[in-house]
């Protein structure tokens, strides 16, 4: 049960923090901050869907992986 608890805790950290990665991204791509938009080839066009995608991967994710940290701390 200890071990389910360990591995939970950090499935559910490495979910956030791939989570505020994405966001920090959605950031980056907008400003094109480190001329990103150029090196990844993204068109006008198409960075509002891109944008679109990547912040509700990454709320998505937080979300999860928050619920996942928080649900193991209070179980046992």
């Amino acid at each position: 049960m200890k071990l389910r608890k360990i591995l939970a805790t950090v499935v559910g950290t490495v979910q956030t923090s791939i989570g505020v990665l994405a966001v920090i991204l959605v950031y980056i791509l907008y400003f094109n901050s480190f001329g990103l938009r150029e090196w990844l080839n993204v068109t006008e066009e198409f960075l509002p869907l891109q944008m679109l995608v990547l912040i509700v991967f990454g709320f998505f994710s937080i979300l999860s992986g928050s619920i996942l940290v928080r649900e193991e701390d209070s179980g046992s």
